[in-house]
Order: structure tokens, then C-alpha cells, then sequence
């Protein structure tokens, strides 16, 4: 959006505006010195390992503009230094003034799992008829939404914005920089319980969002998790709700089985009617997102027929169950992150797809879980035996956690614990299978990412269905 430093000063240190001489136009909001360029103005950002005043003057030789800080720097004195208490929560600020000025119809996306997949499909869908700006990738963070803000025009007629929580405060700092128009809380799982206690905290934290919904604004709700549900009424009665379970719901989709080697059928049900179709996707995790996106959809003045149509072109987001084949294999790749919400969807969603044919599973280890992190890999094994996977390839330390969940069923145990790729890629290649499914996933710190690579060299893989790895 456009900012000069004149307003950027206002913002942030709430004086009188500058001279015109400082009504210069801030080009970008950069949080990282490597990447600032003429006219930007560079944030300091201070963290545990990691001091940004450290890389001021080297983004001023760079061609910052002005520079934000949390402590004077006496050494800069080509371009204004404006120094303000915390340097996150001023770029919070700078988020809100901006969000104030633009005309889009603001929509915030929040959840445990499938919240990106969720925000991509409702801009694509809305992109179809209205002018969209959306997050970058994942940036849904204290320091991502802002930035995501900024890059937008303020001339679109839709933004959809995401926002990711990992500890109690951390809605109310977001919530106020988007403060949404529409908000759709997706769903709930047991996910960075080490900062949000457990999955009541986490309903608790989701919820809250609906504390910062602009006057007149709407709340759609996933009546599919009774916790979630309880908290969102509390505080926004009025909230419309949607559902992948509940036919009564005013917005249902389910998943009726696969179509192909990667795509789903799709039973969408909303006030306007009931479609029957194909979607590029398979499992009923997706049904959910679709329900949500519908919800959202009719909100902006979308039918539900014209959002699976919309829906046929959707390209899923890089590491989100992205499908490739090679040598009579398909492989999946959910590497991006995983909790055991996610882990479980995306299980059940490969087994969908794998049919009578082997599944394997190549697993890492679930973050963020607190105290009872060894005992949800252990229940994550009793799951896992019930898809009856060809076998559990696991990276992390939980790996005699999963199989005693498992149990064993034979020689040899069906969990593997592997320690890296090459290790993984040995496993695999003693299991001598001619085809199948291979599902990757997850937490970002397991780097499976890495796996992914190797098993598509070892395959030869080529992308399914345009949706890319």
C-alpha cells in the first residue's frame, strides 16, 4: 500500500506530520537487512539469537529510507531513526493503520490444520470474480501479516488473510491488525500445546479471533469440534457454522471417495442448493476446507456452484499433500509441517488414495507437543495401525514411542526408526514393493522436505495434476 515516511512517522510516534521533504514514499517493510533496497525502510528486530540494530547502518548503506528501532543508534544519521518501544508491535501498529485504509472486504482464516490450503482456496475462488490480495505463503505472524498488508494495494475489492497462534497472547496481537470483516475458525487440534496447555486453551485461543471482528462482521465456525464450537458462541452467538460431519449444517461437504489417482468426489451442500463434483484433491480433510471456503464464498456473494467450479483449477500449495507418480508410485508430499490433527488427516486421506494398493508411510516427529508429546506419538501408533500401512518409515525421537503404540505384528516391526535420508532410502529399498502410495509428513524441525527429494529421484516423479511439490 501506499505509505510515505510523513505517515509511517505519524503511525508509529503519534507526532504532528513532518515537513514535506519527508513525504517521500516508502517503497517496501523489510525485517531481514540482506533484503533491503532503495526507499525501504528496515524494522530491527530483536530475538534470542539474532539482534536486527546490529544490521542498521548495512541497511542503510543498502538505501534505506528510515530505519525503526527499539534503542537510539547515534551512529546513523543519513536517514531518520524512529525509535520506538518494541519494534514488533510497531509494525503491528503499521499493519492496523494500513488494514484502516483500504476498501477490501477484510476475511481471516485461523486454525490448526489446513488453514493455508484454506486461505488459497477461498483467494483463488474469490479471485475468480473480485480483485484479491492474500498472504505470502504462510507469512501469518506478528511480523508476516503486516508485511503481508503492506504489499497489498488497498484497492482490492477482497484481502484473505491468515493468522497463525502458538501461544495465549498471540490472537490478541493479531487479531487487532486484521480485524476482519469475516473470520473462519476451521478447526481445532492438539497442536503447540506447549504454549496453549491443551486442546481446551487451544479452542480458547482460536476463538478469540471473534474478539476483533469489525462492527457488523460475520463468524463462521467449524461445528465439527464441540470445544471450538462452545467458544466461538460465547462470544460471537450469532456465528454461521459449517461442517464435514453434520448434513443440518448450513454448509456441508463430504468427501464420497476417490476419482482417479488424484482427485476426490464431492458431495457441497449450502443454502443455494446441492452440487455433485470432481475435485483435483482427495480425502476428507479437503471436504472440510471446501465446506469453510463455501461458507466463506456465499458471504462474498459466491454460490456454491460457482465455487467448485472455481475449485477445478485449484493448485494446492507447495508440501501440502502435493501429488507426483513415477515408476508405478505415487508420492505424496505433506512435508510441510504436521500435529496430530494434520497427521491423522493426511494418513487417512493417503490410504483413501492408496486403495488395495501398499501404503508407506514415511513419518517424522509431531513438535510443539508439551509434556505429552511421547504419549500422542504413542496414540499417533495405535492410529497407524488401524490404516494398515506396508510399513512406518519414522524420523525423530518418538520412534519406540509410535511402534509401542503400534505393536508388533510380525518380523520385522512394521515402524522403522531411520536417522536421515539415506537411512530412509536403504529402508525403503529392502522393502522391495513394485508400486503403491507414499505418504511424507512432518514437523517442519523433522526436515522431511529432504526425504521428499530423495524418494523423487528414486523414483523418477513427475508432478500429478498440475498441483506441483
Amino acid at each position: 500500500m501506499r505509505l510515505t515516511l510523513r505517515q509511517l512517522e505519524a503511525c508509529l510516534l503519534g507526532g504532528p506530520e513532518t515537513p514535506e521533504a519527508r513525504d517521500r514514499v516508502v517503497a517496501a517493510v523489510r525485517t531481514d537487512s540482506r533484503a533491503v533496497g532503495r526507499d525501504d525502510v528496515f524494522f530491527c528486530l530483536s530475538g534470542e539469537r539474532f539482534d536486527g540494530h546490529e544490521f542498521a547502518a548495512q541497511a542503510v548503506a543498502q538505501g534505506a529510507l528510515a530505519v525503526v528501532a527499539g534503542r537510539p543508534l547515534p551512529e546513523i544519521t543519513q536517514v531518520p531513526v524512529l525509535v520506538v518501544r518494541d519494534t514488533v508491535a510497531a509494525l503491528g501498529r503499521l499493519g492496523r493503520f494500513l488494514r484502516d485504509r483500504t476498501r477490501a472486504k477484510v476475511v481471516c482464516v485461523t486454525g490448526t490444520a489446513g488453514k493455508t490450503t484454506v486461505k488459497e482456496m477461498l483467494a483463488h475462488v474469490a479471485g475468480q470474480r473480485f480483485s484479491v490480495a492474500k498472504n505470502y505463503k504462510n507469512w501469518n505472524n506478528q511480523i508476516g501479516l503486516p508485511q503481508s498488508i503492506f504489499a497489498a494495494s488497498g484497492e482490492e475489492d477482497v484481502w484473505v488473510l491468515e493468522a497463525g497462534i502458538s501461544k495465549p497472547h498471540d490472537m490478541d496481537e493479531l487479531g487487532p491488525i486484521v480485524a476482519p470483516d469475516l473470520a473462519v475458525i476451521h478447526n481445532i487440534g492438539p497442536a503447540h500445546l506447549e504454549g496453549l496447555g491443551d486442546l481446551r486453551g487451544v479452542a480458547r485461543a482460536k476463538a478469540s479471533l471473534l474478539k476483533y471482528l469489525r462492527p457488523g462482521g460475520t463468524a463462521l465456525v467449524s461445528r465439527d469440534y464441540p470445544l471450538l464450537l462452545e467458544a466461538a458462541l460465547a462470544l460471537a452467538p450469532e456465528a454461521v457454522t459449517f461442517s464435514a460431519q453434520d448434513p443440518a449444517a448450513p454448509f456441508f461437504c463430504s468427501f464420497e471417495g476417490p476419482a482417479g489417482q488424484d482427485s476426490g468426489r464431492y458431495l457441497l451442500r449450502t443454502p443455494q442448493g446441492e452440487v455433485r463434483t470432481v475435485l483435483p484433491f482427495c480425502g476428507a480433510h479437503f471436504a472440510e476446507n471446501v465446506a469453510a471456503v463455501a461458507a466463506a464464498a456465499h458471504h462474498l456473494g459466491i454460490s456454491g456452484a460457482e465455487t467448485v467450479q472455481a475449485l477445478a483449477s485449484f493448485q494446492r500449495p507447495d508440501q501440502r499433500f502435493c501429488c507426483l507418480t513415477g515408476a508405478g508410485w505415487t508420492l505424496i508430499d505433506d512435508s510441510y509441517n504436521a500435529n496430530p490433527l494434520s497427521m491423522t488427516r493426511a494418513v487417512e486421506a493417503a490410504r483413501a488414495l492408496a486403495g488395495d494398493r501398499p501404503l508407506v508411510l514415511v513419518l517424522g516427529a509431531m513438535g510443539e507437543l508439551g509434556p505429552d508429546a511421547a504419549a500422542a506419538h504413542e496414540d499417533m501408533g495405535r492410529f497407524l495401525k488401524t490404516v494398515d500401512p506396508a510399513r512406518v518409515l519414522f524420523q525423530g525421537s518418538y520412534a519406540e514411542d509410535v511402534a509401542r503404540g503400534y505393536g508388533r505384528n510380525g518380523s520385522p516391526a512394521p515402524v522403522t526408526a531411520v536417522d536421515g535420508t539415506e537411512a530412509m532410502l536403504a529402508a525403503w529399498r529392502r522393502l522391495e514393493l513394485s508400486g503403491g502410495v507414499i505418504l511424507v509428513k512432518g514437523s517442519r524441525s523433522a526436515r522431511m522436505e529432504l526425504h521428499v527429494a530423495a524418494l523423487a529421484r528414486e523414483l523418477g516423479c513427475s508432478p500429478q495434476g498440475g498441483s506441483g511439490a
